[in-house]
C-alpha cells in the first residue's frame, strides 16, 4: 500500500481500540523495532503474537508509513518488519554470521524430529562440534569470550534462548523458527565457503564485518 493508503488505514483502524489496546500497540511496536521478531514459541510473547493477528491491518500500516513491512509466517508462528529501503541492514562480525549459519544447520536438521508444540533444542558442544565440521575451527574450540558475546546478541533478537551462563558443553540452547528468516538455506553453502579453511588464528580479523538482511 502507498503512504495514503497507510494513513487512512491507520486512522480507521486505530480509533476502534480500546484505551487499553492502544497502549499495548506501542508497547508491541516498540517492541519490534527493538528486537526485530516475535515467535509464539518463545515464553511471555504469545500475546504480543496473537495481538499483531488480530490487530494485522494497524499494524501493516503504521510500519508502511516509515518504509517497513509486517510480514507474518503462521506456518512457523513467526512476526518480523522489514525495512524496504535497507535502512536498518545490518552489519555482523565474523563469529556472529558463522553462529548464525551453524544454528540454521542445526535448527533444520533437527526440526523434523519435535512436534508443533516443541522447541528445537541443542546442546553447546553441537555448535562446537559443527564449526570444526565445516573447517571454521580447525579442530580447535571458539574461546568463550568471542562465543558468549554472538549468544547473548542472538538472544537479544529472539532467534535463540539458553540460561547456562558458563556455557558448558552441555549447556542447552533454544532455537527459535525465528532462525529460518535471518538466513536462507541457498545462501548457507556459500558463506560457509568463505569460512572453509580459516582458523581462529589465520583467519580474517574477529573485527571484520559482514552483510546480512
Amino acid at each position: 500500500m502507498n503512504k495514503t493508503q497507510a494513513m487512512r488505514q491507520l486512522n480507521d483502524q486505530y480509533l476502534l481500540l480500546k484505551e487499553g489496546e492502544k497502549t499495548n500497540f506501542s508497547r508491541v511496536v516498540n517492541k519490534l523495532l527493538q528486537v526485530n521478531f516475535i515467535t509464539k514459541k518463545k515464553p511471555g510473547d504469545t500475546n504480543d503474537y496473537r495481538f499483531i493477528l488480530a490487530w494485522r491491518e494497524i499494524f501493516e500500516a503504521y510500519f508502511a508509513l516509515a518504509d517497513f513491512q509486517l510480514n507474518i509466517h503462521r506456518e512457523d508462528e513467526v512476526v518480523y518488519i522489514a525495512n524496504e529501503q535497507l535502512f536498518n541492514h545490518m552489519r555482523l562480525k565474523k563469529t556472529e554470521s558463522i553462529i548464525i549459519l551453524v544454528l540454521r544447520i542445526l535448527y533444520q536438521r533437527k526440526k523434523d524430529f519435535v512436534t508443533l508444540d516443541e522447541n528445537v533444542e541443542i546442546y553447546l558442544h553441537e555448535i562446537h562440534s559443527e564449526l570444526m565440521r565445516v573447517g571454521y575451527l580447525d579442530n580447535k574450540r571458539i574461546t568463550k569470550d568471542r562465543l558468549k558475546p554472538a549468544l547473548t546478541f542472538l538472544r537479544s533478537y529472539n532467534i535463540i534462548d539458553y540460561i547456562d551462563r558458563g556455557l558448558h558443553d552441555d549447556a542447552r540452547i533454544k532455537i527459535y523458527p525465528t532462525i529460518l528468516y535471518v538466513t536462507n538455506l541457498e545462501g548457507i553453502k556459500e558463506v560457509i565457503n568463505r569460512f572453509e579453511g580459516y582458523t581462529l588464528e589465520g583467519g580474517p580479523s574477529e573485527d571484520e564485518e559482514i552483510d546480512e538482511d
